[in-house]
């Protein structure tokens, strides 16, 4: 007991449903938002540190696609928090780890084109599994028990699997063909940017129209490309 009668670590609030639902509303996005940042912010050193010593057309152009993608994620992992809420779990956690974390080796790659774009390709096959994952874990409670709104996010998430898979498997194939044909190797290279940036221009196109279609559902105000 303390001189004023209270008890030493003594609830400064009481455990309830209600409580606990607030707690999970407040620390859930922050935390997702602090992870990826912390992990972009890791990604964003290196690829600073790669970018400026020995720098060509090649690096610069893998550069500048590195540097959008990491936008895109924060995008994606912001628009997501807003949309649905849940109390997180270790697999929550630990999902931005495993998957945001491989956006670092590209960095650290820069100019080797066989080991940039199979990072890539690694990188979008973990991405789609994890935003298709996405739809198991919104069901319909999210949305009010309104099945419209919940079908436009889950149309979304297919949309992104599929234009990630896609991605995926030509970056893929790029990176074989840059391990195989040295010859080619700088085709092989600006060629693997051509397709994360064209798999980035699908994420947001996709990703504008959908949530601007869902915002204007509940009657809020949030035009595409705004």
């Amino acid at each position: 007991m303390l001189s004023d009668g209270s008890t030493r670590g003594g609830a400064l609030e009481a455990i309830s449903g209600e409580v606990l639902t607030r707690r999970s509303l407040e620390v859930s996005p922050t935390s997702f938002i602090t992870i990826i940042s912390i992990i972009l912010g890791v990604a964003l050193g290196l690829l600073a540190q790669n970018t400026f010593p020995a720098p060509s057309p090649l690096i610069a152009v893998q550069s500048a696609s590195l540097l959008l993608l990491f936008a895109c994620t924060f995008y994606y992992y912001l628009s997501m928090s807003i949309v649905l809420r849940w109390a997180p779990s270790f697999v929550d956690c630990s999902a931005p780890f495993l998957i945001a974390s491989l956006e670092i080796p590209p960095a650290y790659f820069l100019g080797h084109v066989a080991a940039w774009n199979g990072w890539l390709s690694a990188l979008f096959l973990s991405v789609a599994a994890g935003v298709y994952s996405t739809i198991k874990y919104s069901p319909i409670s999210h949305f009010g028990g309104d099945r419209q709104p919940q079908e436009m996010w889950h149309r979304l998430q297919r949309e992104l699997t599929y234009g990630l898979v896609v991605g995926a498997l030509f970056l893929g194939a790029l990176g074989l063909l840059a391990q195989f044909a040295p010859a080619g190797e700088m085709w092989w290279g600006f060629t693997g940017c051509v397709a994360e940036l064209a798999t980035l221009v699908m994420i947001v196109a996709r990703m504008e129209l959908r949530m601007s279609q869902i915002h204007a559902y509940y009657g809020v105000d949030r035009p595409p490309f705004n």
